[in-house]
């Protein structure tokens, strides 16, 4: 079972021959980070690996190629431009025999313009794209620094999480230049981009988004969870979790400690929520966000699935049929006195797990439910057996028979 609660295992500048500072530490830099004010000085500081060559490593890895696009700039410690005549960049290095790593060498010693920092595109992937979706992101970071192999993900959740997020064109950027936990990066990226993960009771990560329309296959629920084998039914639904107007910030700079970009919410702000409830505020800070276009979709997608009470269902099944389910995972839930947005009883409503605590004494097992707003649906077959005449829906249907 992969231990998450270690540091990652990142390049250091002592596995090199000739280094300024033993202990500095070869960043990995993810997505795009080019772009940025003339003036605004880089993103993070380059690792003088050779004193004696002016050696300078920018990544612990390759970075993408300029062939590919990548606009590397480096800046003296004023933030001033380093003319590129100056040095030659080597994105895919194996300095020293010592593995493959992003370089720049100067003719003229530098140590008087340290720090040396730059803006640049990150690492790519094996077809030589950049990385930029937050899920493969995540899971580069899991197996090339965390000691993870693939089959330590859950593919299905992993698979899923990564088209929504490309559905939902997010893209991700930042540099890792301290040793920390894969647990707590794990969770710094994937909560910037309002998902989480857990490690299941198979050892395997599973990495969530949220749930959108058509996002679940069949297969993918777990379990139907019946009326009448529920008691202790409560349902609850917090006021204190309710947003709906996200200002956000992004486009980190871990030198500056300040983002250089914001939003001010406005534009996905839900005016309904606000008529019933006030002007309820949060404030994003992405720090793995540095394009508008993923930061404005974060804020709205906070606000569409916070800008009314989300209900949480706490219930106790009195079997152990569903004793299998785990946490995360998505089930039928049927009660037909609890309404749905439109006052109808609810009949294979989706529910997340949240937590299970089997009562193997009692032959019960007790569940927080999260109620995602979704149904079960039926598409039917086009193939011309059911007339346009409105008995039916082509798709979207909803599914009221109980399982």
């Amino acid at each position: 079972m992969p231990d998450l609660d270690a540091g990652l295992s990142l390049r250091r500048a002592w596995d090199y021959s000739a280094p300024r500072r033993d202990s500095d530490t070869l960043p990995l830099v993810y997505g795009d980070l080019a772009g940025g004010p003339q003036g605004g000085g880089g993103l993070w500081n380059a690792v003088c690996v050779n004193t004696g060559e002016h050696v300078y490593a920018l990544a612990g890895h390759a970075l993408l190629s300029p062939a590919a696009g990548n606009q590397v700039r480096l800046f003296d410690q004023a933030g001033t431009l380093i003319d590129p005549a100056a040095y030659v960049l080597n994105t895919s290095h194996d300095y020293e025999g010592r593995g493959i790593i992003a370089t720049a060498t100067f003719a003229a010693d530098q140590s008087a313009a340290e720090p040396i920092a730059a803006r640049a595109q990150g690492k790519a992937d094996a077809r030589g794209a950049l990385i930029v979706n937050p899920l493969a992101v995540a899971a580069d970071m899991l197996q090339s620094a965390g000691g993870l192999a693939r089959d330590d993900l859950d593919q299905s959740a992993f698979n899923r999480a990564w088209s929504r997020a490309e559905a939902l064109s997010l893209r991700a950027a930042g540099v890792v230049d301290a040793a920390t936990s894969a647990a707590g990066l794990l969770t710094e990226i994937m909560s910037d981009f309002l998902g989480s993960w857990w490690q299941g009771a198979d050892g395997r990560i599973r990495l969530h988004l949220d749930l959108g329309p058509g996002d679940l296959d069949e297969g993918e629920l777990a379990a139907s969870l019946a009326e009448a084998h529920l008691k202790g039914v409560s349902v609850t639904a917090k006021l204190a979790n309710l947003v709906n107007r996200a200002p956000v910030y992004y486009a980190y700079n871990r030198l500056s400690a300040s983002y250089e970009a914001a939003l001010d919410g406005l534009a996905g702000q839900d005016l309904a929520s606000q008529g019933l409830y006030g002007v309820i505020e949060r404030r994003l800070e992405l720090k793995w966000v540095r394009d508008a276009a993923t930061a404005a979709g974060v804020g709205r997608r906070l606000v569409a699935l916070l800008s009314f009470p989300r209900r949480i269902i706490a219930c106790e099944e009195d079997a152990l049929v569903n004793l299998p389910l785990e946490r995360g995972d998505a089930a039928l839930l049927s009660l037909s006195w609890l309404g749905d947005e439109l006052g109808r009883p609810l009949v294979n409503r989706i529910v997340r797990v949240l937590a299970i605590e089997p009562q193997l004494d009692q032959g019960t097992i007790r569940f927080t439910l999260l109620d995602t707003g979704y149904h079960k649906t039926t598409a039917q077959r086009a193939d011309g057996s059911l007339t346009a005449q409105g008995p039916a829906l082509a798709g979207g249907q909803r599914d009221r028979k109980e399982y």
